[in-house]
């Protein structure tokens, strides 16, 4: 279960302490390379100052009193992440009553007992998700989506859990059973069926004397996957690990009921594009359920002819858009004043060590992989063409999706692979040398962001690429080369592959950098503090909404 606690530590920790799991060390790094993970046993007695913590983790084992010494070492606001064992599990109970009963190596604990040692710690419990046998529509829909606030569970009365139940035929028999018995003793079922179906509790709590801000990131998802894995998935992963924040997305579709009760809700429109008036009503329903409507894209608009076929009612119809780079939001003001702009970063980084990498031969590999570039790269292939004959051997090209590049290589030395998925997509970068980034100054390209740059860096591979978009982001001979010209290109891409310090050195730098840089851990409370920001500031919005669209308040 080591993943359940993965994904709900803070991305931009400094400090963390898990106790009783140290392979959350490797995991998380890749995530944070900074950070500084501490594992711990029950027993030690470590030298950590007090408010110096950002995040504790209990991974199956959690002793009450290391809990409570453990607390002043959490900054203010940290965060508590625990999964703890329930003794109250059904096949726990079955057991006791065939007398079957033998202690756990791992302590349990009840509802109850689990929010007094909390309580004692000082900690504001303020979530709990269930884990265990339960079938994966129970998990989806109690599991992730259940919030428990302090405020609904308060120390001395019971627990207004969800009243989903699993669905194994085992436990609704168990159930069945012990109708009769619950119904005696004045037991609510549905809390019971909760309680008794988790195997264990993912806790969440934060020390703060009050409860966090509640806040729901619905989306709508119109791309396709690369699009909101890097715009929607990830940074919602992210966001996620915020106290308060729960995020839900659904692919071409929403349901506008999904908000719970305290919490202030946004709906962003990935991609989408709204027609023009036959969306109106869907606006409408967003506003009267309380939504701050935010638009998401990160490519020019006017690619697209139903943008301005729709009025443009996609950005002009929400409260705010946000999207990946300044020169498309300079654009995008000019129908809504509201644009946040939100770089495209990593949210991984891969674990081995660049320019250290002991290479099986001599040969070089040049990676090429980009849809509809034919316009982009038709100027450089005459000179890759005749690098490419100058080295007679000891070079290939491996290229995704464009057969078009592909067939004008004039090498036998060549891979071609199809539209291909994420993990393959990197698997072939990973064994690449050198990356080719060209990009002419069009309208469309210039508006695009440098993800392709900070995926190669990622990988080790070092790039050429062309100043339209990478100019932003490449330093120069150190992160980097850039061309200017055919015959540059042609210079610069000879230079690389004869070489191999000068690759290796682009290559670590450009890691390093990244690193620094464009983690995805280094800049995702933006969202979150830019939404709350918005939610904050709903009526001017809504004065402006009514002012560009007043059929949305007719």
């Amino acid at each position: 279960m080591t993943h359940q606690i993965i994904q709900f530590l803070p991305p931009d920790a400094e400090i963390i302490i898990t106790v009783g799991n140290n392979a959350i060390r490797t995991e998380y790094q890749r995530i944070n390379p900074q950070c500084q993970v501490i594992t711990i046993d029950e027993n030690d007695n470590p030298d950590i100052s007090p408010n110096t913590v950002d995040c504790l983790a209990f991974d199956g084992i959690i002793p009450p009193q290391l809990l409570a010494n453990s607390a002043i070492w959490l900054k203010p606001n940290g965060q508590v992440l625990a999964r703890v064992p329930n003794l109250q599990y059904w096949l726990q109970i079955v057991n006791l009553l065939q007398g079957n009963w033998a202690a756990s190596p791992t302590q349990r604990f009840t509802l109850p007992e689990i929010k007094q040692m909390f309580a004692a710690a000082g900690l504001r419990l303020y979530e709990i998700q269930t884990l265990g046998e339960q079938t994966a529509e129970f998990q989806r829909n109690v599991g992730w989506a259940g919030l428990l606030n302090s405020e609904l569970l308060p120390v001395n009365r019971s627990v207004a859990l969800p009243t989903l139940q699993p669905t194994t035929a085992e436990f609704q028999r168990f159930l069945q059973l012990m109708t009769p018995v619950i119904n005696r003793l004045g037991i609510d079922a549905g809390a019971f069926a909760t309680q008794t179906g988790a195997a264990e509790y993912l806790i969440r709590a934060i020390k703060s004397p009050t409860p966090p801000r509640r806040l729901l990131i619905q989306t709508n998802m119109m791309g396709s996957w690369p699009v909101y894995r890097i715009r929607t998935l990830e940074p919602d992963r992210f966001s996620r690990t915020i106290p308060g924040v729960r995020t839900v997305s659904l692919v071409k579709s929403a349901d506008l009921k999904v908000g719970l009760p305290g919490e202030e809700k946004v709906f962003i429109w990935q991609r989408s594009i709204l027609r023009y008036p036959q969306d109106i009503p869907l606006l409408k329903q967003l506003l009267q359920r309380d939504y701050l409507i935010v638009a998401e894209t990160d490519d020019d608009p006017l690619y697209r002819p139903e943008y301005e076929q729709g009025q443009f009612l996609n950005f002009r119809g929400c409260h705010c858009v946000q999207t990946s780079t300044e020169p498309l939001a300079a654009y995008l003001r000019q129908h809504n004043p509201n644009v946040a702009v939100f770089p495209n970063h990593l949210a991984y980084l891969p674990r081995f060590v660049v320019g250290l990498q002991p290479k099986k031969n001599d040969e070089v590999t040049l990676f090429f992989g980009a849809f509809r570039r034919e316009s982009d790269w038709a100027p450089i292939m005459p000179g890759l063409n005749r690098v490419l004959t100058r080295c007679k051997t000891g070079v290939r090209v491996k290229v995704i999706y464009d057969r078009s590049f592909w067939e004008a290589l004039e090498t036998s030395e060549k891979e071609f692979e199809p539209l291909c998925e994420y993990d393959r997509y990197q698997e072939i970068l990973r064994s690449c040398d050198i990356a080719l980034l060209p990009l002419l100054p069009t309208r469309f390209n210039q508006m695009k962001s440098d993800l392709k740059f900070l995926e190669c860096c990622s990988h080790g591979v070092a790039v050429l690429a062309s100043p339209t978009v990478y100019d932003q982001s490449i330093i120069e001979g150190e992160t980097g080369l850039i061309y200017r010209s055919e015959t540059e290109f042609e210079t610069m891409l000879a230079q690389l592959i004869a070489d191999t310090s000068l690759r290796q050195r682009l290559a670590t730098n450009a890691y390093h950098w990244v690193a620094q840089n464009r983690l995805l851990c280094q800049h995702y409370r933006q969202r979150r503090d830019w939404y709350l920001q918005m939610r904050d500031q709903l009526p001017r919005l809504n004065q402006e909404l009514r002012s560009r669209v007043p059929e949305l308040f007719e």
